[in-house]
């Protein structure tokens, strides 16, 4: 028997939407969701002119505007949760205006929720990938991760309520993950469904020519590289004997992805300065927002 949930979804919107074709195609984006959520929580961070985007969604009557001082994107997560705790909601998801789920995604991660039993799924997530990346289909549709990122994330309020909720002095970047810890520890599931994908739409693609050879790699933000180090090094520290296996693999994979920004990216010397500045701010204890004078 299917069951009826209610879904809402808060967009993260932090600059000046005002090019026809970007607005169009940010519209587009918001219809792969819309026809299937209770209510659109749009926050603005900044001061920024995205009046003929909210047109295009006037004939929606549920989707509502708040303008917030941005404190990063895991304050503004639990923020967007305690609302939809506040409006009984059953899941909540979290994207940014060039996020769309690719065909009929989002309409098949609700089936999944209405009709399986999803009772010890903390988080369903649908495979994130750039525009560019090749989706290779799987014979196994749903499994078990360790870990996802937040955006388009289906995240189960009643499993949330046992939590200690998301940690914001995270500031950006591995809240998420944190929060996926603990779910498993009290013994639910983070589910990915393989076949199902989210895309974003903005990235830049870097080559560096080393002799005849090419490589590529997609950019990683300055900010985004900060964040991630200094937070992993937290998150480390405090599951390295609540969850041992996640910590090592999660250690190979940093050291994995320092290995690529020095093979692959010619600003690695930049990126690197930003690695050094992440480990001293942890070792100073330091969290909350970047601040350079630190």
């Amino acid at each position: 028997m299917e069951k009826q949930v209610k879904i809402i979804i808060g967009l993260i919107i932090n600059r000046s939407i005002t090019i026809e074709d970007e607005i169009k195609q940010y519209f587009e984006n918001v219809l792969t969701y819309i026809n299937q959520i209770e209510k659109l929580y749009i926050y603005l961070t900044k001061e920024v002119d995205v009046s003929k985007f909210l047109i295009y969604l006037t004939k929606y009557p549920y989707v509502e505007i708040a303008k917030c001082t941005d404190y990063g994107d895991a304050e503004i997560y639990k923020a967007l949760i305690d609302k939809a705790i506040e409006d009984k909601a059953d899941y909540v998801s979290l994207l940014k205006p060039d996020m769309y789920y690719e065909n009929d995604s989002f309409v098949e991660l609700k089936k999944y929720i209405t009709q399986a039993d999803v009772s010890r799924i903390s988080v369903l997530t649908p495979m994130p990938l750039f525009g560019s990346e090749l989706h290779e289909r799987k014979a196994e549709e749903f499994r078990a991760i360790k870990g996802c990122n937040a955006f388009g994330a289906l995240l189960n309020l009643h499993i949330y309520k046992e939590t200690r909720g998301i940690k914001t002095e995270y500031y950006q970047t591995t809240f998420d993950y944190d929060y996926c810890l603990q779910t498993r520890l009290l013994g639910y599931d983070v589910m990915l469904a393989q076949n199902l994908v989210l895309r974003k739409q903005n990235y830049k693609v870097l080559t560096r020519k080393i002799g005849f050879i090419t490589l590529t790699m997609f950019e990683r933000d300055l900010m985004d590289i900060y964040y991630e180090t200094r937070n992993r090094y937290y998150l480390w520290e405090e599951y390295k004997n609540l969850d041992r296996e996640y910590v090592l693999l999660d250690k190979k994979l940093a050291k994995r992805e320092q290995q690529e920004i020095k093979a692959k990216d010619k600003r690695y010397k930049e990126k690197f300065m930003m690695i050094d500045k992440a480990r001293r701010d942890y070792k100073k204890g330091i969290k909350g927002p970047y601040n350079q004078a630190e």
